[in-house]
């Protein structure tokens, strides 16, 4: 499909959008009818057959790109998850859908788990990832240093801001990722997270964050880091017998959590720092009695996502609680949605887990229990 012109191609596009064409005779009615073709893949096979605005609810496949700035040119090696609709991930082909762009979340790591290799880190947190990307994200995950910084003199700001200027301005499908500062959001772990926390400051458009395990007991300048986010936030820490879990917790005895401005939610659970990975992802450093805590989290943080940075033209409505919606499946979503949201099922009935969720959103509060 060209651009340019009303030739066959654009004219099927045209009739085949609601039957609008009429509507092409009122003032801008025209402009807005061929900017929405111009929105279509020039090769309807990129759509993969899908027929719906994958969302929470109705996910599809997921591909990844693994770059390096030396092959490149990215400013740093790092992987993008996204979309996809083949069952191959490496280099999948990415799903292309007519008025669709994906929001994007840069997801940032903390210091690996002792006996793990900080190069290649960044890969290790494909689950999360993949997670997000199934459900209409473009995930971007760089590798990177992962240093404390205080008092917001930190050059790892300006570093993840031209991770994501590059995925906007020279990734090959930039054109379906959606740039705008509403549709982007941050996802970090232990220091990866007090980075992820001043990167929204430092972008207030940002729509929102997810912390998890992230030390602001080492933070000199807490409180204004916190308060600093601005926007919807998931907090998720653990309890358990580490060392330095304290650093990370916002609860009792000091409760800082619930002193703090911003729609939040509060995931606390029954474990260790490094529970978010897989065991194969992190040995057996810092890990607690459940082996399911990263699935059932990577699901909540899909649903927050999908609740404060929605994937446009999506369906399905995330509630309050955080739960995973029931929706009707047609055999073809079927197909696409198999082993999708399992995490917290699964983490419901298996022994030695839990976790307590509880939220409050503009004074609106409540919690709920997860596991036996």
């Amino acid at each position: 499909m060209t651009t340019s012109g009303a030739g066959p191609t654009r004219r099927r596009l045209l009739a085949g959008l609601g039957g609008l064409a009429a509507l092409t005779l009122l003032p801008g009615c025209r402009e807005a009818i061929e900017a929405a073709a111009d929105s279509c893949p020039e090769d309807p096979a990129e759509s993969g057959g899908v027929t719906w605005n994958p969302d929470i609810g109705r996910p599809v496949f997921w591909g990844v790109h693994d770059l390096t700035a030396a092959a490149h040119g990215t400013p740093r090696d790092l992987r993008i998850y996204y979309p996809a609709y083949d069952g191959a991930t490496a280099n999948a082909p990415m799903l292309k859908l007519c008025l669709t762009r994906w929001p994007m979340v840069l997801l940032l790591h903390g210091q690996p788990p002792r006996g793990v290799s900080l190069a290649g880190y960044h890969a290790r947190w494909e689950r999360f990832a993949a997670v997000l990307a199934r459900c209409g994200y473009v995930v971007v995950v760089p590798s990177h240093p992962a240093q404390l910084a205080q008092n917001g003199a930190d050059p790892a700001i300006a570093a993840a801001g031209a991770d994501l200027a590059w995925v906007r301005d020279s990734w090959e499908h930039r054109r379906w990722v959606d740039a705008r500062a509403e549709s982007t959001a941050v996802v970090g772990h232990s220091y990866g997270g007090l980075l992820g926390a001043r990167v929204m400051a430092a972008n207030p458009g940002f729509a929102a964050f997810v912390s998890l395990g992230a030390p602001y007991g080492e933070l000199n300048d807490r409180s204004a880091v916190l308060t600093g986010i601005g926007r919807p936030t998931f907090f998720a820490w653990a309890e358990g017998n580490g060392g330095g879990l304290f650093l990370e917790n916002l609860g009792p005895p000091a409760n800082v959590w619930d002193g703090l401005p911003q729609p939040r939610y509060a995931a606390v659970y029954q474990g260790e720092h490094f529970d978010y990975l897989r065991p194969q992802d992190a040995g057996t450093d810092l890990r607690g009695p459940c082996p399911l805590v990263g699935g059932a989290m990577a699901d909540l943080v899909a649903l927050f996502l999908s609740a404060h940075a929605p994937v446009p033209l999506g369906r399905t409505r995330v509630g309050v609680d955080l739960k995973p919606p029931q929706v009707e499946l047609t055999p073809e979503q079927q197909f696409f949605a198999g082993g999708h949201l399992q995490g917290v099922a699964q983490f419901q009935s298996a022994p030695g887990c839990r976790l307590d969720l509880r939220w409050n959103l503009d004074g609106q509060t409540g919690g709920r229990k997860l596991g036996p």
